[in-house]
């Protein structure tokens, strides 16, 4: 038993080693792709605004060639940002497969040598992590929900899709992704579909969902400020009421 311990031991700190540098990586990746949609956002706005101009503006034949010559290539530079933005989340997809992949094979390899037994079952990630870092991605979600939240109200009501409408575009998002998915990936939201684009933590500690796609709340932003899901703001004002 206490060479098994050993082995255990000694797999749990070599996969630490490996993974240290993990955050570090999605992080710098994460933080390339939000520059490199800014910039082509900003890239396709002065395509516009060139457009705009070459249709209503009177001006002679050469110029009117440069004009149109210099609203392509900025959507050449479009596209080269666009596509650079999906090398870069497709690599990045990659990288936590593989972990994942390593992880789902050893962890079955101690399985097989009886240290942690077949009857293992896989918990949610809000019940085998601290608070503390129970705000870090869950898959590839952003980090900036963690920086601050602002309920968005339209009226005096908070702005939210339905399930359906969630479920909707939820599945509409992953097929049509290129990317290839995990079937043993986990599941978040009101849609329970993986992960995909920028996500929102509810900032109750019990939440059993815990991870939304911003689109799925009727969020364009994260919010800033303490933010809770529609299900623990019900629970919440029941509590208060009791």
């Amino acid at each position: 038993m206490k060479k098994e311990t050993q082995l255990a031991a000694s797999y749990l700190s070599e996969y630490s080693d490996t993974v240290e540098a993990l955050p570090l990586e999605l992080q710098r990746n994460y933080t390339l792709i939000r520059q490199l949609d800014e910039n082509a956002t900003e890239l396709m706005q002065l395509v516009a605004a060139e457009s705009k101009q070459l249709i209503s503006s009177d001006m002679t034949l050469e110029k009117r060639r440069e004009k149109l010559q210099l609203v392509g290539q900025l959507l050449n530079e479009a596209l080269k940002k666009g596509e650079e933005k999906f090398a870069l989340a497709k690599s990045t997809y990659d990288t936590v497969d593989r972990h994942c992949t390593r992880l789902d094979n050893d962890l079955q390899k101690i399985e097989d040598e009886q240290l942690i037994g077949p009857g293992r079952i896989a918990q949610k990630p809000s019940t085998i992590i601290n608070n503390t870092i129970k705000r870090s991605d869950p898959e590839m979600p952003e980090t900036s929900a963690q920086k601050g939240r602002k309920k968005l109200k339209k009226g005096s009501q908070e702005a939210y899709f339905s399930k359906q409408d969630a479920i909707q575009y939820a599945q509409n998002i992953v097929s049509n992704s290129d990317l290839p998915i995990d079937p043993n990936e986990p599941v978040y939201c009101y849609c329970q579909q993986v992960s995909f684009g920028e996500m929102l933590a509810c900032d109750n500690d019990q939440c059993e969902i815990e991870w939304f796609h911003l689109e799925c709340v009727g969020l364009k932003t994260p919010p800033k400020g303490t933010w809770y899901c529609k299900n623990c703001t019900t629970e919440l004002k029941k509590k208060r009421k009791n």
